[in-house]
């Protein structure tokens, strides 16, 4: 399996983006949105108005069944169809799909589009709300993939040209002083979705006192944990983490507005314009400090159920204000941060935009690594680590003279000084412009 190229697409709401590939399904060109929290493949069928899509006349067989797709209710059939998806192993072999209907007059496809589609890599007990078995298990146990896994790395905007998944997690190469594997691994403990169960959420290394109910609530008969999604555009936190990092951000005064050639700290109407309602930060206008900007450590439990001998072992993140202030569009800003549920955070793609993932799906977890712009080192890249010590840190890797890497792209290497392969888990919105 090779590493999948694609782009980033905003729904019709605009308050999302997925990263989505090319494929082909019953000879139909579709963009497929590779999301972590749908198990398998879902696809349009053509309306009446529109000839793209897939036709009713191709399915040979299937169930009717209903389906909750981000808040809205779609009718389709559970099928088999035969997929291609360019540049892998994937060609021309018959998996397990969901394929949607014509909803109403107004709202056709997914997410009101006939031209792309869903690849979920989602859990396999979602799969009776979906089809009976998945896409990724068919691919495994016929040995069209080695690995149950996905390895995603998913780029900020900059950058967006370096993203991919790899489905299979296959032809790892080495990366900024590891072998390319993750260097910590972190148990995902519920069986609906890729989770992950947080200790403690750190402003400035400080941490947060977080609601009394904050991944305690019970659902369905489960406990309700923290969310890892490939299509959650920001970090959702509950309301008192969100106004803990708003406030140092704010106290650091190193946000200031140039006027006249005279710096002015931010006013209650712009804290509130920038940060709460996320508009637009236009860089003409704002003076930044990166350096006097917070961090941001999700610290999170490697086994669950947590018990007194492993409450210790833990796996931390640490994010840089890059991170969390992340670039829109050429010429703005945006703060990646949501204010969420108090039950549990959501772990969208700013969270994710320097890292590299690995959803394994046979054992449950999630592995982390570095990810995009490794190779040169900035103030502020994510710091991953396991409570005693670092595992990964672009510090650690001195710059070594430029060079090619296997895949013909351009890399600075870094020779490591710790051990970075270690594992940590014993076991196995609408934006405007601030005018």
């Amino acid at each position: 399996m090779y590493q999948i190229q694609g782009t980033f697409r905003h729904t019709t709401r605009g308050d999302r983006k997925c990263f989505t590939m090319k494929s082909n399904i019953h000879g139909v060109d579709l963009g497929l949105r590779v999301d972590s929290a749908v198990p398998g493949i879902i696809a349009p069928l053509s309306s009446s108005s529109n000839d793209v899509g897939l036709a009713i006349q191709s399915i040979s067989s299937g169930k009717t069944v209903t389906i909750n797709y981000k808040g809205d209710e779609y009718n389709g059939i559970s099928s088999t169809a035969t997929v291609t998806i360019p540049g892998t192993r994937i060609t021309g072999i018959d998996l397990p799909v969901i394929l949607v209907e014509k909803q109403s007059a107004y709202l056709v496809g997914i997410d009101n589009s006939l031209k792309q589609g869903i690849l979920g890599f989602g859990y396999s007990s979602l799969s009776d709300y979906y089809t009976s078995v998945t896409a990724m298990d068919v691919l495994y146990k016929n040995d069209v993939i080695p690995r149950n896994e996905v390895g995603i790395q998913l780029c900020p905007y900059e950058m967006l040209q370096e993203s991919f998944i790899n489905i299979g997690n296959t032809d790892i190469t080495s990366k900024c002083g590891t072998d390319g594997n993750s260097v910590a691994w972190v148990e995902s403990p519920s069986d609906g979705y890729f989770s992950v169960n947080i200790k403690d959420i750190l402003i400035d290394d400080k941490p947060v006192n977080l609601p009394a109910g904050f991944q305690k609530k019970m659902e369905d008969g489960h406990t309700l944990y923290s969310a890892v999604e490939t299509c959650s555009e920001y970090m959702h936190f509950p309301g008192i983490v969100v106004a803990a990092l708003i406030d140092a951000i704010v106290g650091s005064n190193a946000i200031t507005l140039d006027s006249f050639n005279f710096k002015h700290r931010l006013n209650n109407q712009q804290i509130k314009s920038l940060f709460w309602k996320r508009h637009l930060i236009a860089e003409s206008y704002f003076n930044i400090k990166w350096d006097r900007l917070p961090t941001i450590t999700i610290t999170m439990f490697t086994e669950t159920p947590v018990t007194d001998d492993n409450r210790n072992s833990v796996v931390e993140i640490k994010l840089g204000p890059r991170d969390y202030l992340q670039r829109y569009n050429s010429e703005n800003l945006v703060f990646a941060v949501e204010v969420g549920s108090n039950y549990k955070a959501t772990l969208g793609i700013s969270f994710m935009t320097r890292l590299g993932l690995v959803f394994d799906r046979k054992h449950a977890r999630i592995g982390f690594g570095p990810g995009c712009g490794c190779k040169v080192v900035t103030d502020g890249y994510p710091i991953i680590s396991d409570g005693d010590q670092v595992l990964w840190s672009p510090s650690q890797f001195p710059e070594q003279p430029s060079g090619s890497g296997s895949d013909g792209t351009f890399i600075r290497r870094r020779k490591s000084k710790t051990t970075t392969d270690r594992i940590a888990v014993p076991k196995n919105v609408h934006h405007d412009k601030l005018d």
